[in-house]
């Protein structure tokens, strides 16, 4: 069976959000250091969104796309917040790429099958009404601290260090006099 795959214009639209995605967490409690204008843009360049709508929940989605009353006690984003947009935007790409191709929708979000032909199925009026009375952006990787970062970087060392084959250098000045014969000729001639 064979897929289509990512368009120039699906990773371009994946770029941007993952930009906007990294400014509005720039102050955050999630990016707790300031990025650089050259590491923002090479984070944002990453072939899959760097944050999730949680499509791993399906009780919440269930309960978000069925025709029941809302719950009231959610925690809805703040209109015209950043967050609020990047959302709305971001479901609304969502959406469109599922219905178009499942595959890609997948690959970017990393969403299960079920969850792609959940949102393809509703409207898009009924998945952005829905979601913007309740917070579902989230990173999709949680921060890793510092020290865990350095212990993991102290592994990786060691496991190279140790791990590794022993260098071979053999007799390094006996290996120029082993030229052939042939060599040494046509080296004499010229």
């Amino acid at each position: 069976m064979e897929y289509e795959g990512l368009t120039r214009d699906d990773l371009t639209n994946v770029r941007a959000l993952n930009r906007a995605w990294l400014r509005c967490q720039g102050g955050g409690d999630v990016a707790t250091v300031t990025l650089t204008v050259r590491r923002l843009e090479r984070l944002a360049a990453a072939p899959f969104l760097l944050f999730s709508f949680r499509e791993q929940d399906d009780r919440r989605w269930n309960g978000l796309l069925e025709k029941r009353q809302q719950d009231i006690f959610a925690e809805p984003l703040p209109p015209g917040s950043e967050l609020h947009a990047l959302q709305s935007t971001g479901l609304a790409f969502l959406w469109e790429l599922a219905r178009r191709n499942p595959h890609s929708a997948r690959i970017v979000s990393g969403a299960p099958a079920h969850w792609c032909e959940q949102i393809a199925s509703a409207t898009l009026i009924r998945v952005l009404d829905r979601a913007s009375r309740c917070n579902l952006i989230k990173p999709r990787f949680e921060t890793i601290s510092t020290m865990h970062r350095g212990h993991a970087q102290i592994c990786a060392l060691h496991s190279m260090l140790t791990k590794g084959q022993a260098a071979d250098y053999g007799d390094m000045k006996a290996a120029a006099c082993q030229m052939p014969k042939s060599v040494r000729r046509v080296a004499d001639k010229v």
